[in-house]
């Protein structure tokens, strides 16, 4: 599978930039094991980053086979903004842009439309009426929870300080010049108004839109076969949060002892 990931994650990079960072990384291992560790980063550094999942906060790996990002973790680490854990204007906005609708089944927004009949006597009801939600891009709970209760940066910090230059790398996408620290992470460009079943297949990795980084990521999942078994692994460490002794997390545990896996709500 790990020559699947990384030969899709050269076919399918976004951009130019992101096959050639791809192309080096492969070039600079020297053994079937840097291969395999670096496909595992990879999947947790990328697919899981979009799929999301409940979880727990992992550890960082110092496996010589990740991507050359460690010149740059301080570096983001320090620059990085606390987000606030949800924010209600992004998603009227976004609202307000995609017409009260869910960008891709064009059902109607059910507050706006209630809203509505009380106020205007002249709107005219739509054929379909959902719960939407303003579904983020970049998950949000990626510029979350950094610190402890007593203020020290965890594990997530250091997960997503990670997460970051490897995002950058395979999509050319800067959490700083692209405006996505902190807050702005909430930003209306990071956000599409959706309904719960699309939002779910959103985040699932079931339903993407072409030409973004996002998309990239899931073609490469499914092509490599890799999206069936983060999905097998995530759904045994939520079923299962303490590793048996028989052997059986073997793989789950392998997975998490190569990448952090985040926690996402």
């Amino acid at each position: 599978m790990r020559g699947r990931i990384l030969g899709y994650m050269m076919r399918e990079a976004p951009t130019s930039y992101g096959c050639d960072n791809v192309q080096k990384e492969i070039e600079s291992c020297e053994t079937d094991e840097a291969l395999r560790a670096l496909a595992q980063v990879y999947a947790a550094y990328l697919f899981r980053l979009f799929r999301k999942a409940k979880g727990r906060i992992g550890g960082s790996s110092s496996h010589s086979s990740r991507p050359s990002v460690d010149d740059t973790q301080q570096t983001i680490v320090s620059l990085l903004e606390e987000a606030p854990k949800s924010n209600f204007a992004v998603k009227q906005l976004a609202l307000t842009r995609d017409d009260y609708r869910c960008v891709v089944t064009g059902a109607y927004d059910l507050d706006t439309y209630r809203e509505r009949l009380r106020t205007d006597p002249t709107f005219e009801e739509p054929k379909t009426i959902q719960v939407t939600r303003a579904a983020h891009i970049f998950p949000d709970s990626l510029n979350q929870d950094f610190a402890w209760p007593d203020g020290v940066l965890g594990k997530k910090a250091d997960y997503s300080a990670t997460a970051w230059p490897v995002v950058e790398r395979f999509g050319q996408v800067n959490v700083i010049t692209e405006s996505l620290n902190g807050p702005d992470i909430h930003r209306v460009e990071n956000v599409l108004t959706m309904s719960l079943t699309t939002h779910e297949l959103f985040d699932r990795l079931e339903l993407w839109f072409e030409a973004t980084i996002h998309a990239a990521c899931v073609k490469v999942a499914h092509l490599s076969g890799a999206a069936r078994y983060l999905e097998i692994i995530l759904k045994e460490w939520e079923e299962r949060p303490v590793l048996g002794s028989d052997g059986g997390s073997a793989d789950m545990l392998s997975f998490l002892l190569a990448r952090a896996v985040i926690a996402t709500y």
